[in-house]
């Protein structure tokens, strides 16, 4: 059997990811690194131009990668269930994001990490520049028998309704089309819900008790979910048993037809049918599993007009990319030879879809502000970036500067080379780089070790042994540190003023606190300071963190007395 399971593609990569190197088969575009050192990322999501907020897998972290550099620490880290399938697995923002600032989480939670789920829970947060803050749970599902078929992703349609898939957990029931079983579960469905996790009007089974959340039911487990951006349909990847990954069309009211079928098949009977379902076949299926993943259309012409507005597909199992053209009415794909049935049933076949090869375990797809395509690694812990090759152009870095750094923080810069004819070699041919620093590829990388200015000069050097040089800078800060280490003794009914102070890092500094302050104290984010008048003696322990303008962090445990 070729049974889809995240944790054994996670083993699986981890031993193999060193060998594989990500291409595709367009000559006019090429992949580049955009970040690694992820711990088993599951999908991503843009927070504006080049900043992005990554989930982990097993630790319930939420990354951020600025700039194509991980910062360090994490912005949210929840307790998370991770054997097999479960763990954080879903991300969304919320359609009025840019005010609001609301993020959506899909995770499997427990009360440490590792442990017993208690649900698969997704929950709304509000990013407030730094961290994701203010939780507030917005829908509790099921968890267990499991471990395997948690779904997990979660989008927000152009309706302006929250879209959750979650996979059957094993069970049995009439969502898995078992008349007899047990009543709905809220497994093997796709629910529509409100913003706040109330049902949205309009859901195709509002009639029906029990089934006013659900949008599609019958689903075996997905984790690809995407909105056509043209015609507004909705698409999902869907994992089949032995045979039949599928990719389907899903209306409202769609019954996809698990646990009776998968793959195509016509107008199968015995289905558990609820007053306003339907079946359809998939629009295409894999006769032998690769566990698909991560689906997207490309609303961009930045990699060229022959794929705008066309079907992106990821594969767990292989690493593998896809394309699909879409038909004219977009519902439906180009398929030709072997292919007109709608089932690749051998790599033959399969070949003529297969768009990139090496991807180590893709587990999500998004096209950025820029327009190019990003492809989520589970196995390599990365971020990759299809974008156009400049091929037969004159070789170069595409960046005029670098970024300076700081110590123990983390620095991975794309040099965004391009022209004469890849792959490339990059050596550092005089001065030196920074201590902790290499070339990686096409970037530069590593934890910088010590403070200081360097000054280097780096080489590349293409296939056909054409090479140029530039000259750089790279200023290292000393690491960031909070230097109070006590707070002022205040007393009742007096003003209180404390200042909370840091040296070392890259100004501007920007402060914050873990944890609740005293009811009647401020802190000023930009001066870091304490004011306030308190009503009655205390003592409250608070952590408080600074940022620099690096985006490195310092932590400091501090008590407020008052007497």
């Amino acid at each position: 059997m070729q049974r889809c399971c995240l944790f054994l593609a996670t083993l699986l990569f981890s031993y193999s990811s060193a060998l594989a190197v990500p291409t595709v088969n367009d000559p006019n575009l090429t992949v580049t690194q955009l970040v690694s050192g992820l711990n088993a990322p599951t999908t991503m999501a843009f927070i504006g131009p080049g900043d992005i907020l990554v989930l982990q897998k097993d630790n319930g972290q939420v990354r951020r990668v600025l700039s194509g550099i991980l910062q360090a620490g994490s912005v949210l880290d929840v307790n998370v269930a991770n054997d097999s399938e479960r763990g954080l697995l879903g991300i969304a923002l919320h359609p009025n994001f840019s005010a609001n600032h609301l993020v959506y989480l899909y995770f499997t939670e427990s009360s440490t990490d590792g442990g017993p789920p208690t649900f698969n829970r997704v929950v709304r947060y509000t990013w407030d520049g730094i961290n994701l803050i203010n939780q507030e749970p917005i829908i509790d599902l099921p968890a267990t028998p499991g471990p395997n078929h948690d779904g997990g992703v979660i989008i927000f349609g152009p309706d302006g309704k929250l879209y959750i898939v979650i996979g059957d957990l094993n069970r049995n029931g009439q969502l898995q089309n078992n008349s007899s079983g047990a009543a709905p579960d809220d497994t093997g469905v796709i629910l529509r819900l409100n913003d706040n996790g109330t049902a949205a009007a309009g859901n195709p089974f509002g009639g029906s008790a029990g089934f006013e959340k659900y949008f599609a039911y019958g689903i075996r487990n997905s984790f690809g979910m995407a909105f056509d951006t043209v015609s507004g349909k909705l698409w999902i990847t869907h994992n089949g048993p032995d045979s039949f990954d599928e990719i389907d069309l899903v209306d409202a009211g769609f019954n996809s037809g698990w646990n009776l079928v998968m793959g195509p098949a016509g107008s199968p009977s015995g289905l558990f049918v609820l007053p306003g379902s339907h079946y359809a076949d998939p629009k295409f299926s894999w006769r032998n599993t690769v566990a698909p993943t991560g689906i997207v259309f490309l609303d961009s012409a930045a990699l060229g007009a022959q794929h705008e507005n066309q079907a992106f597909v990821g594969d767990v199992n292989n690493g593998n990319l896809y394309r699909f053209p879409l038909n004219g009415a977009r519902d439906g794909f180009v398929l030709t030879g072997g292919l007109v049935d709608k089932v690749a049933d051998n790599a033959g076949e399969l070949n003529q879809v297969i768009f990139g090869t090496g991807f180590n375990g893709i587990t999500d797809l998004k096209v950025g502000p820029d327009g190019f395509l990003y492809v989520v690694s589970i196995g390599a812990g990365a971020i990759y970036v299809i974008k156009p090759a400049t091929l037969g152009g004159p070789l170069g870095f595409g960046v005029a500067s670098l970024p300076n750094g700081e110590v123990d923080l983390a620095y991975d810069v794309d040099l965004n080379i391009g022209g004469g004819t890849p792959p490339y070699d990059v050596t550092v041919i005089k001065g030196k780089l920074p201590d902790g620093l290499e070339p990686v590829g096409e970037s530069l990388s590593g934890l910088p070790t010590t403070a200081g200015t360097s000054l280097f000069t780096l080489q590349v050097t293409d296939a056909d042994q054409a090479s140029t040089t530039k000259k750089f800078k790279i200023k290292v800060f000393k690491a960031l540190n909070i230097t109070t280490n006590s707070l002022k003794t205040g007393k009742v009914n007096k003003p209180y003023n404390a200042t909370l102070k840091a040296n070392r890092g890259k100004k501007p500094f920007t402060w914050s606190h873990l944890g609740n302050l005293p009811a009647w104290a401020t802190l000023n984010p930009a001066t870091g300071k304490i004011t306030g008048t308190p009503l009655a003696a205390e003592n409250t322990d608070v952590t408080f963190q600074v940022t620099d303008a690096l985006s490195a962090a310092d932590e400091m445990p501090l008590t407020i007395t008052i007497n």
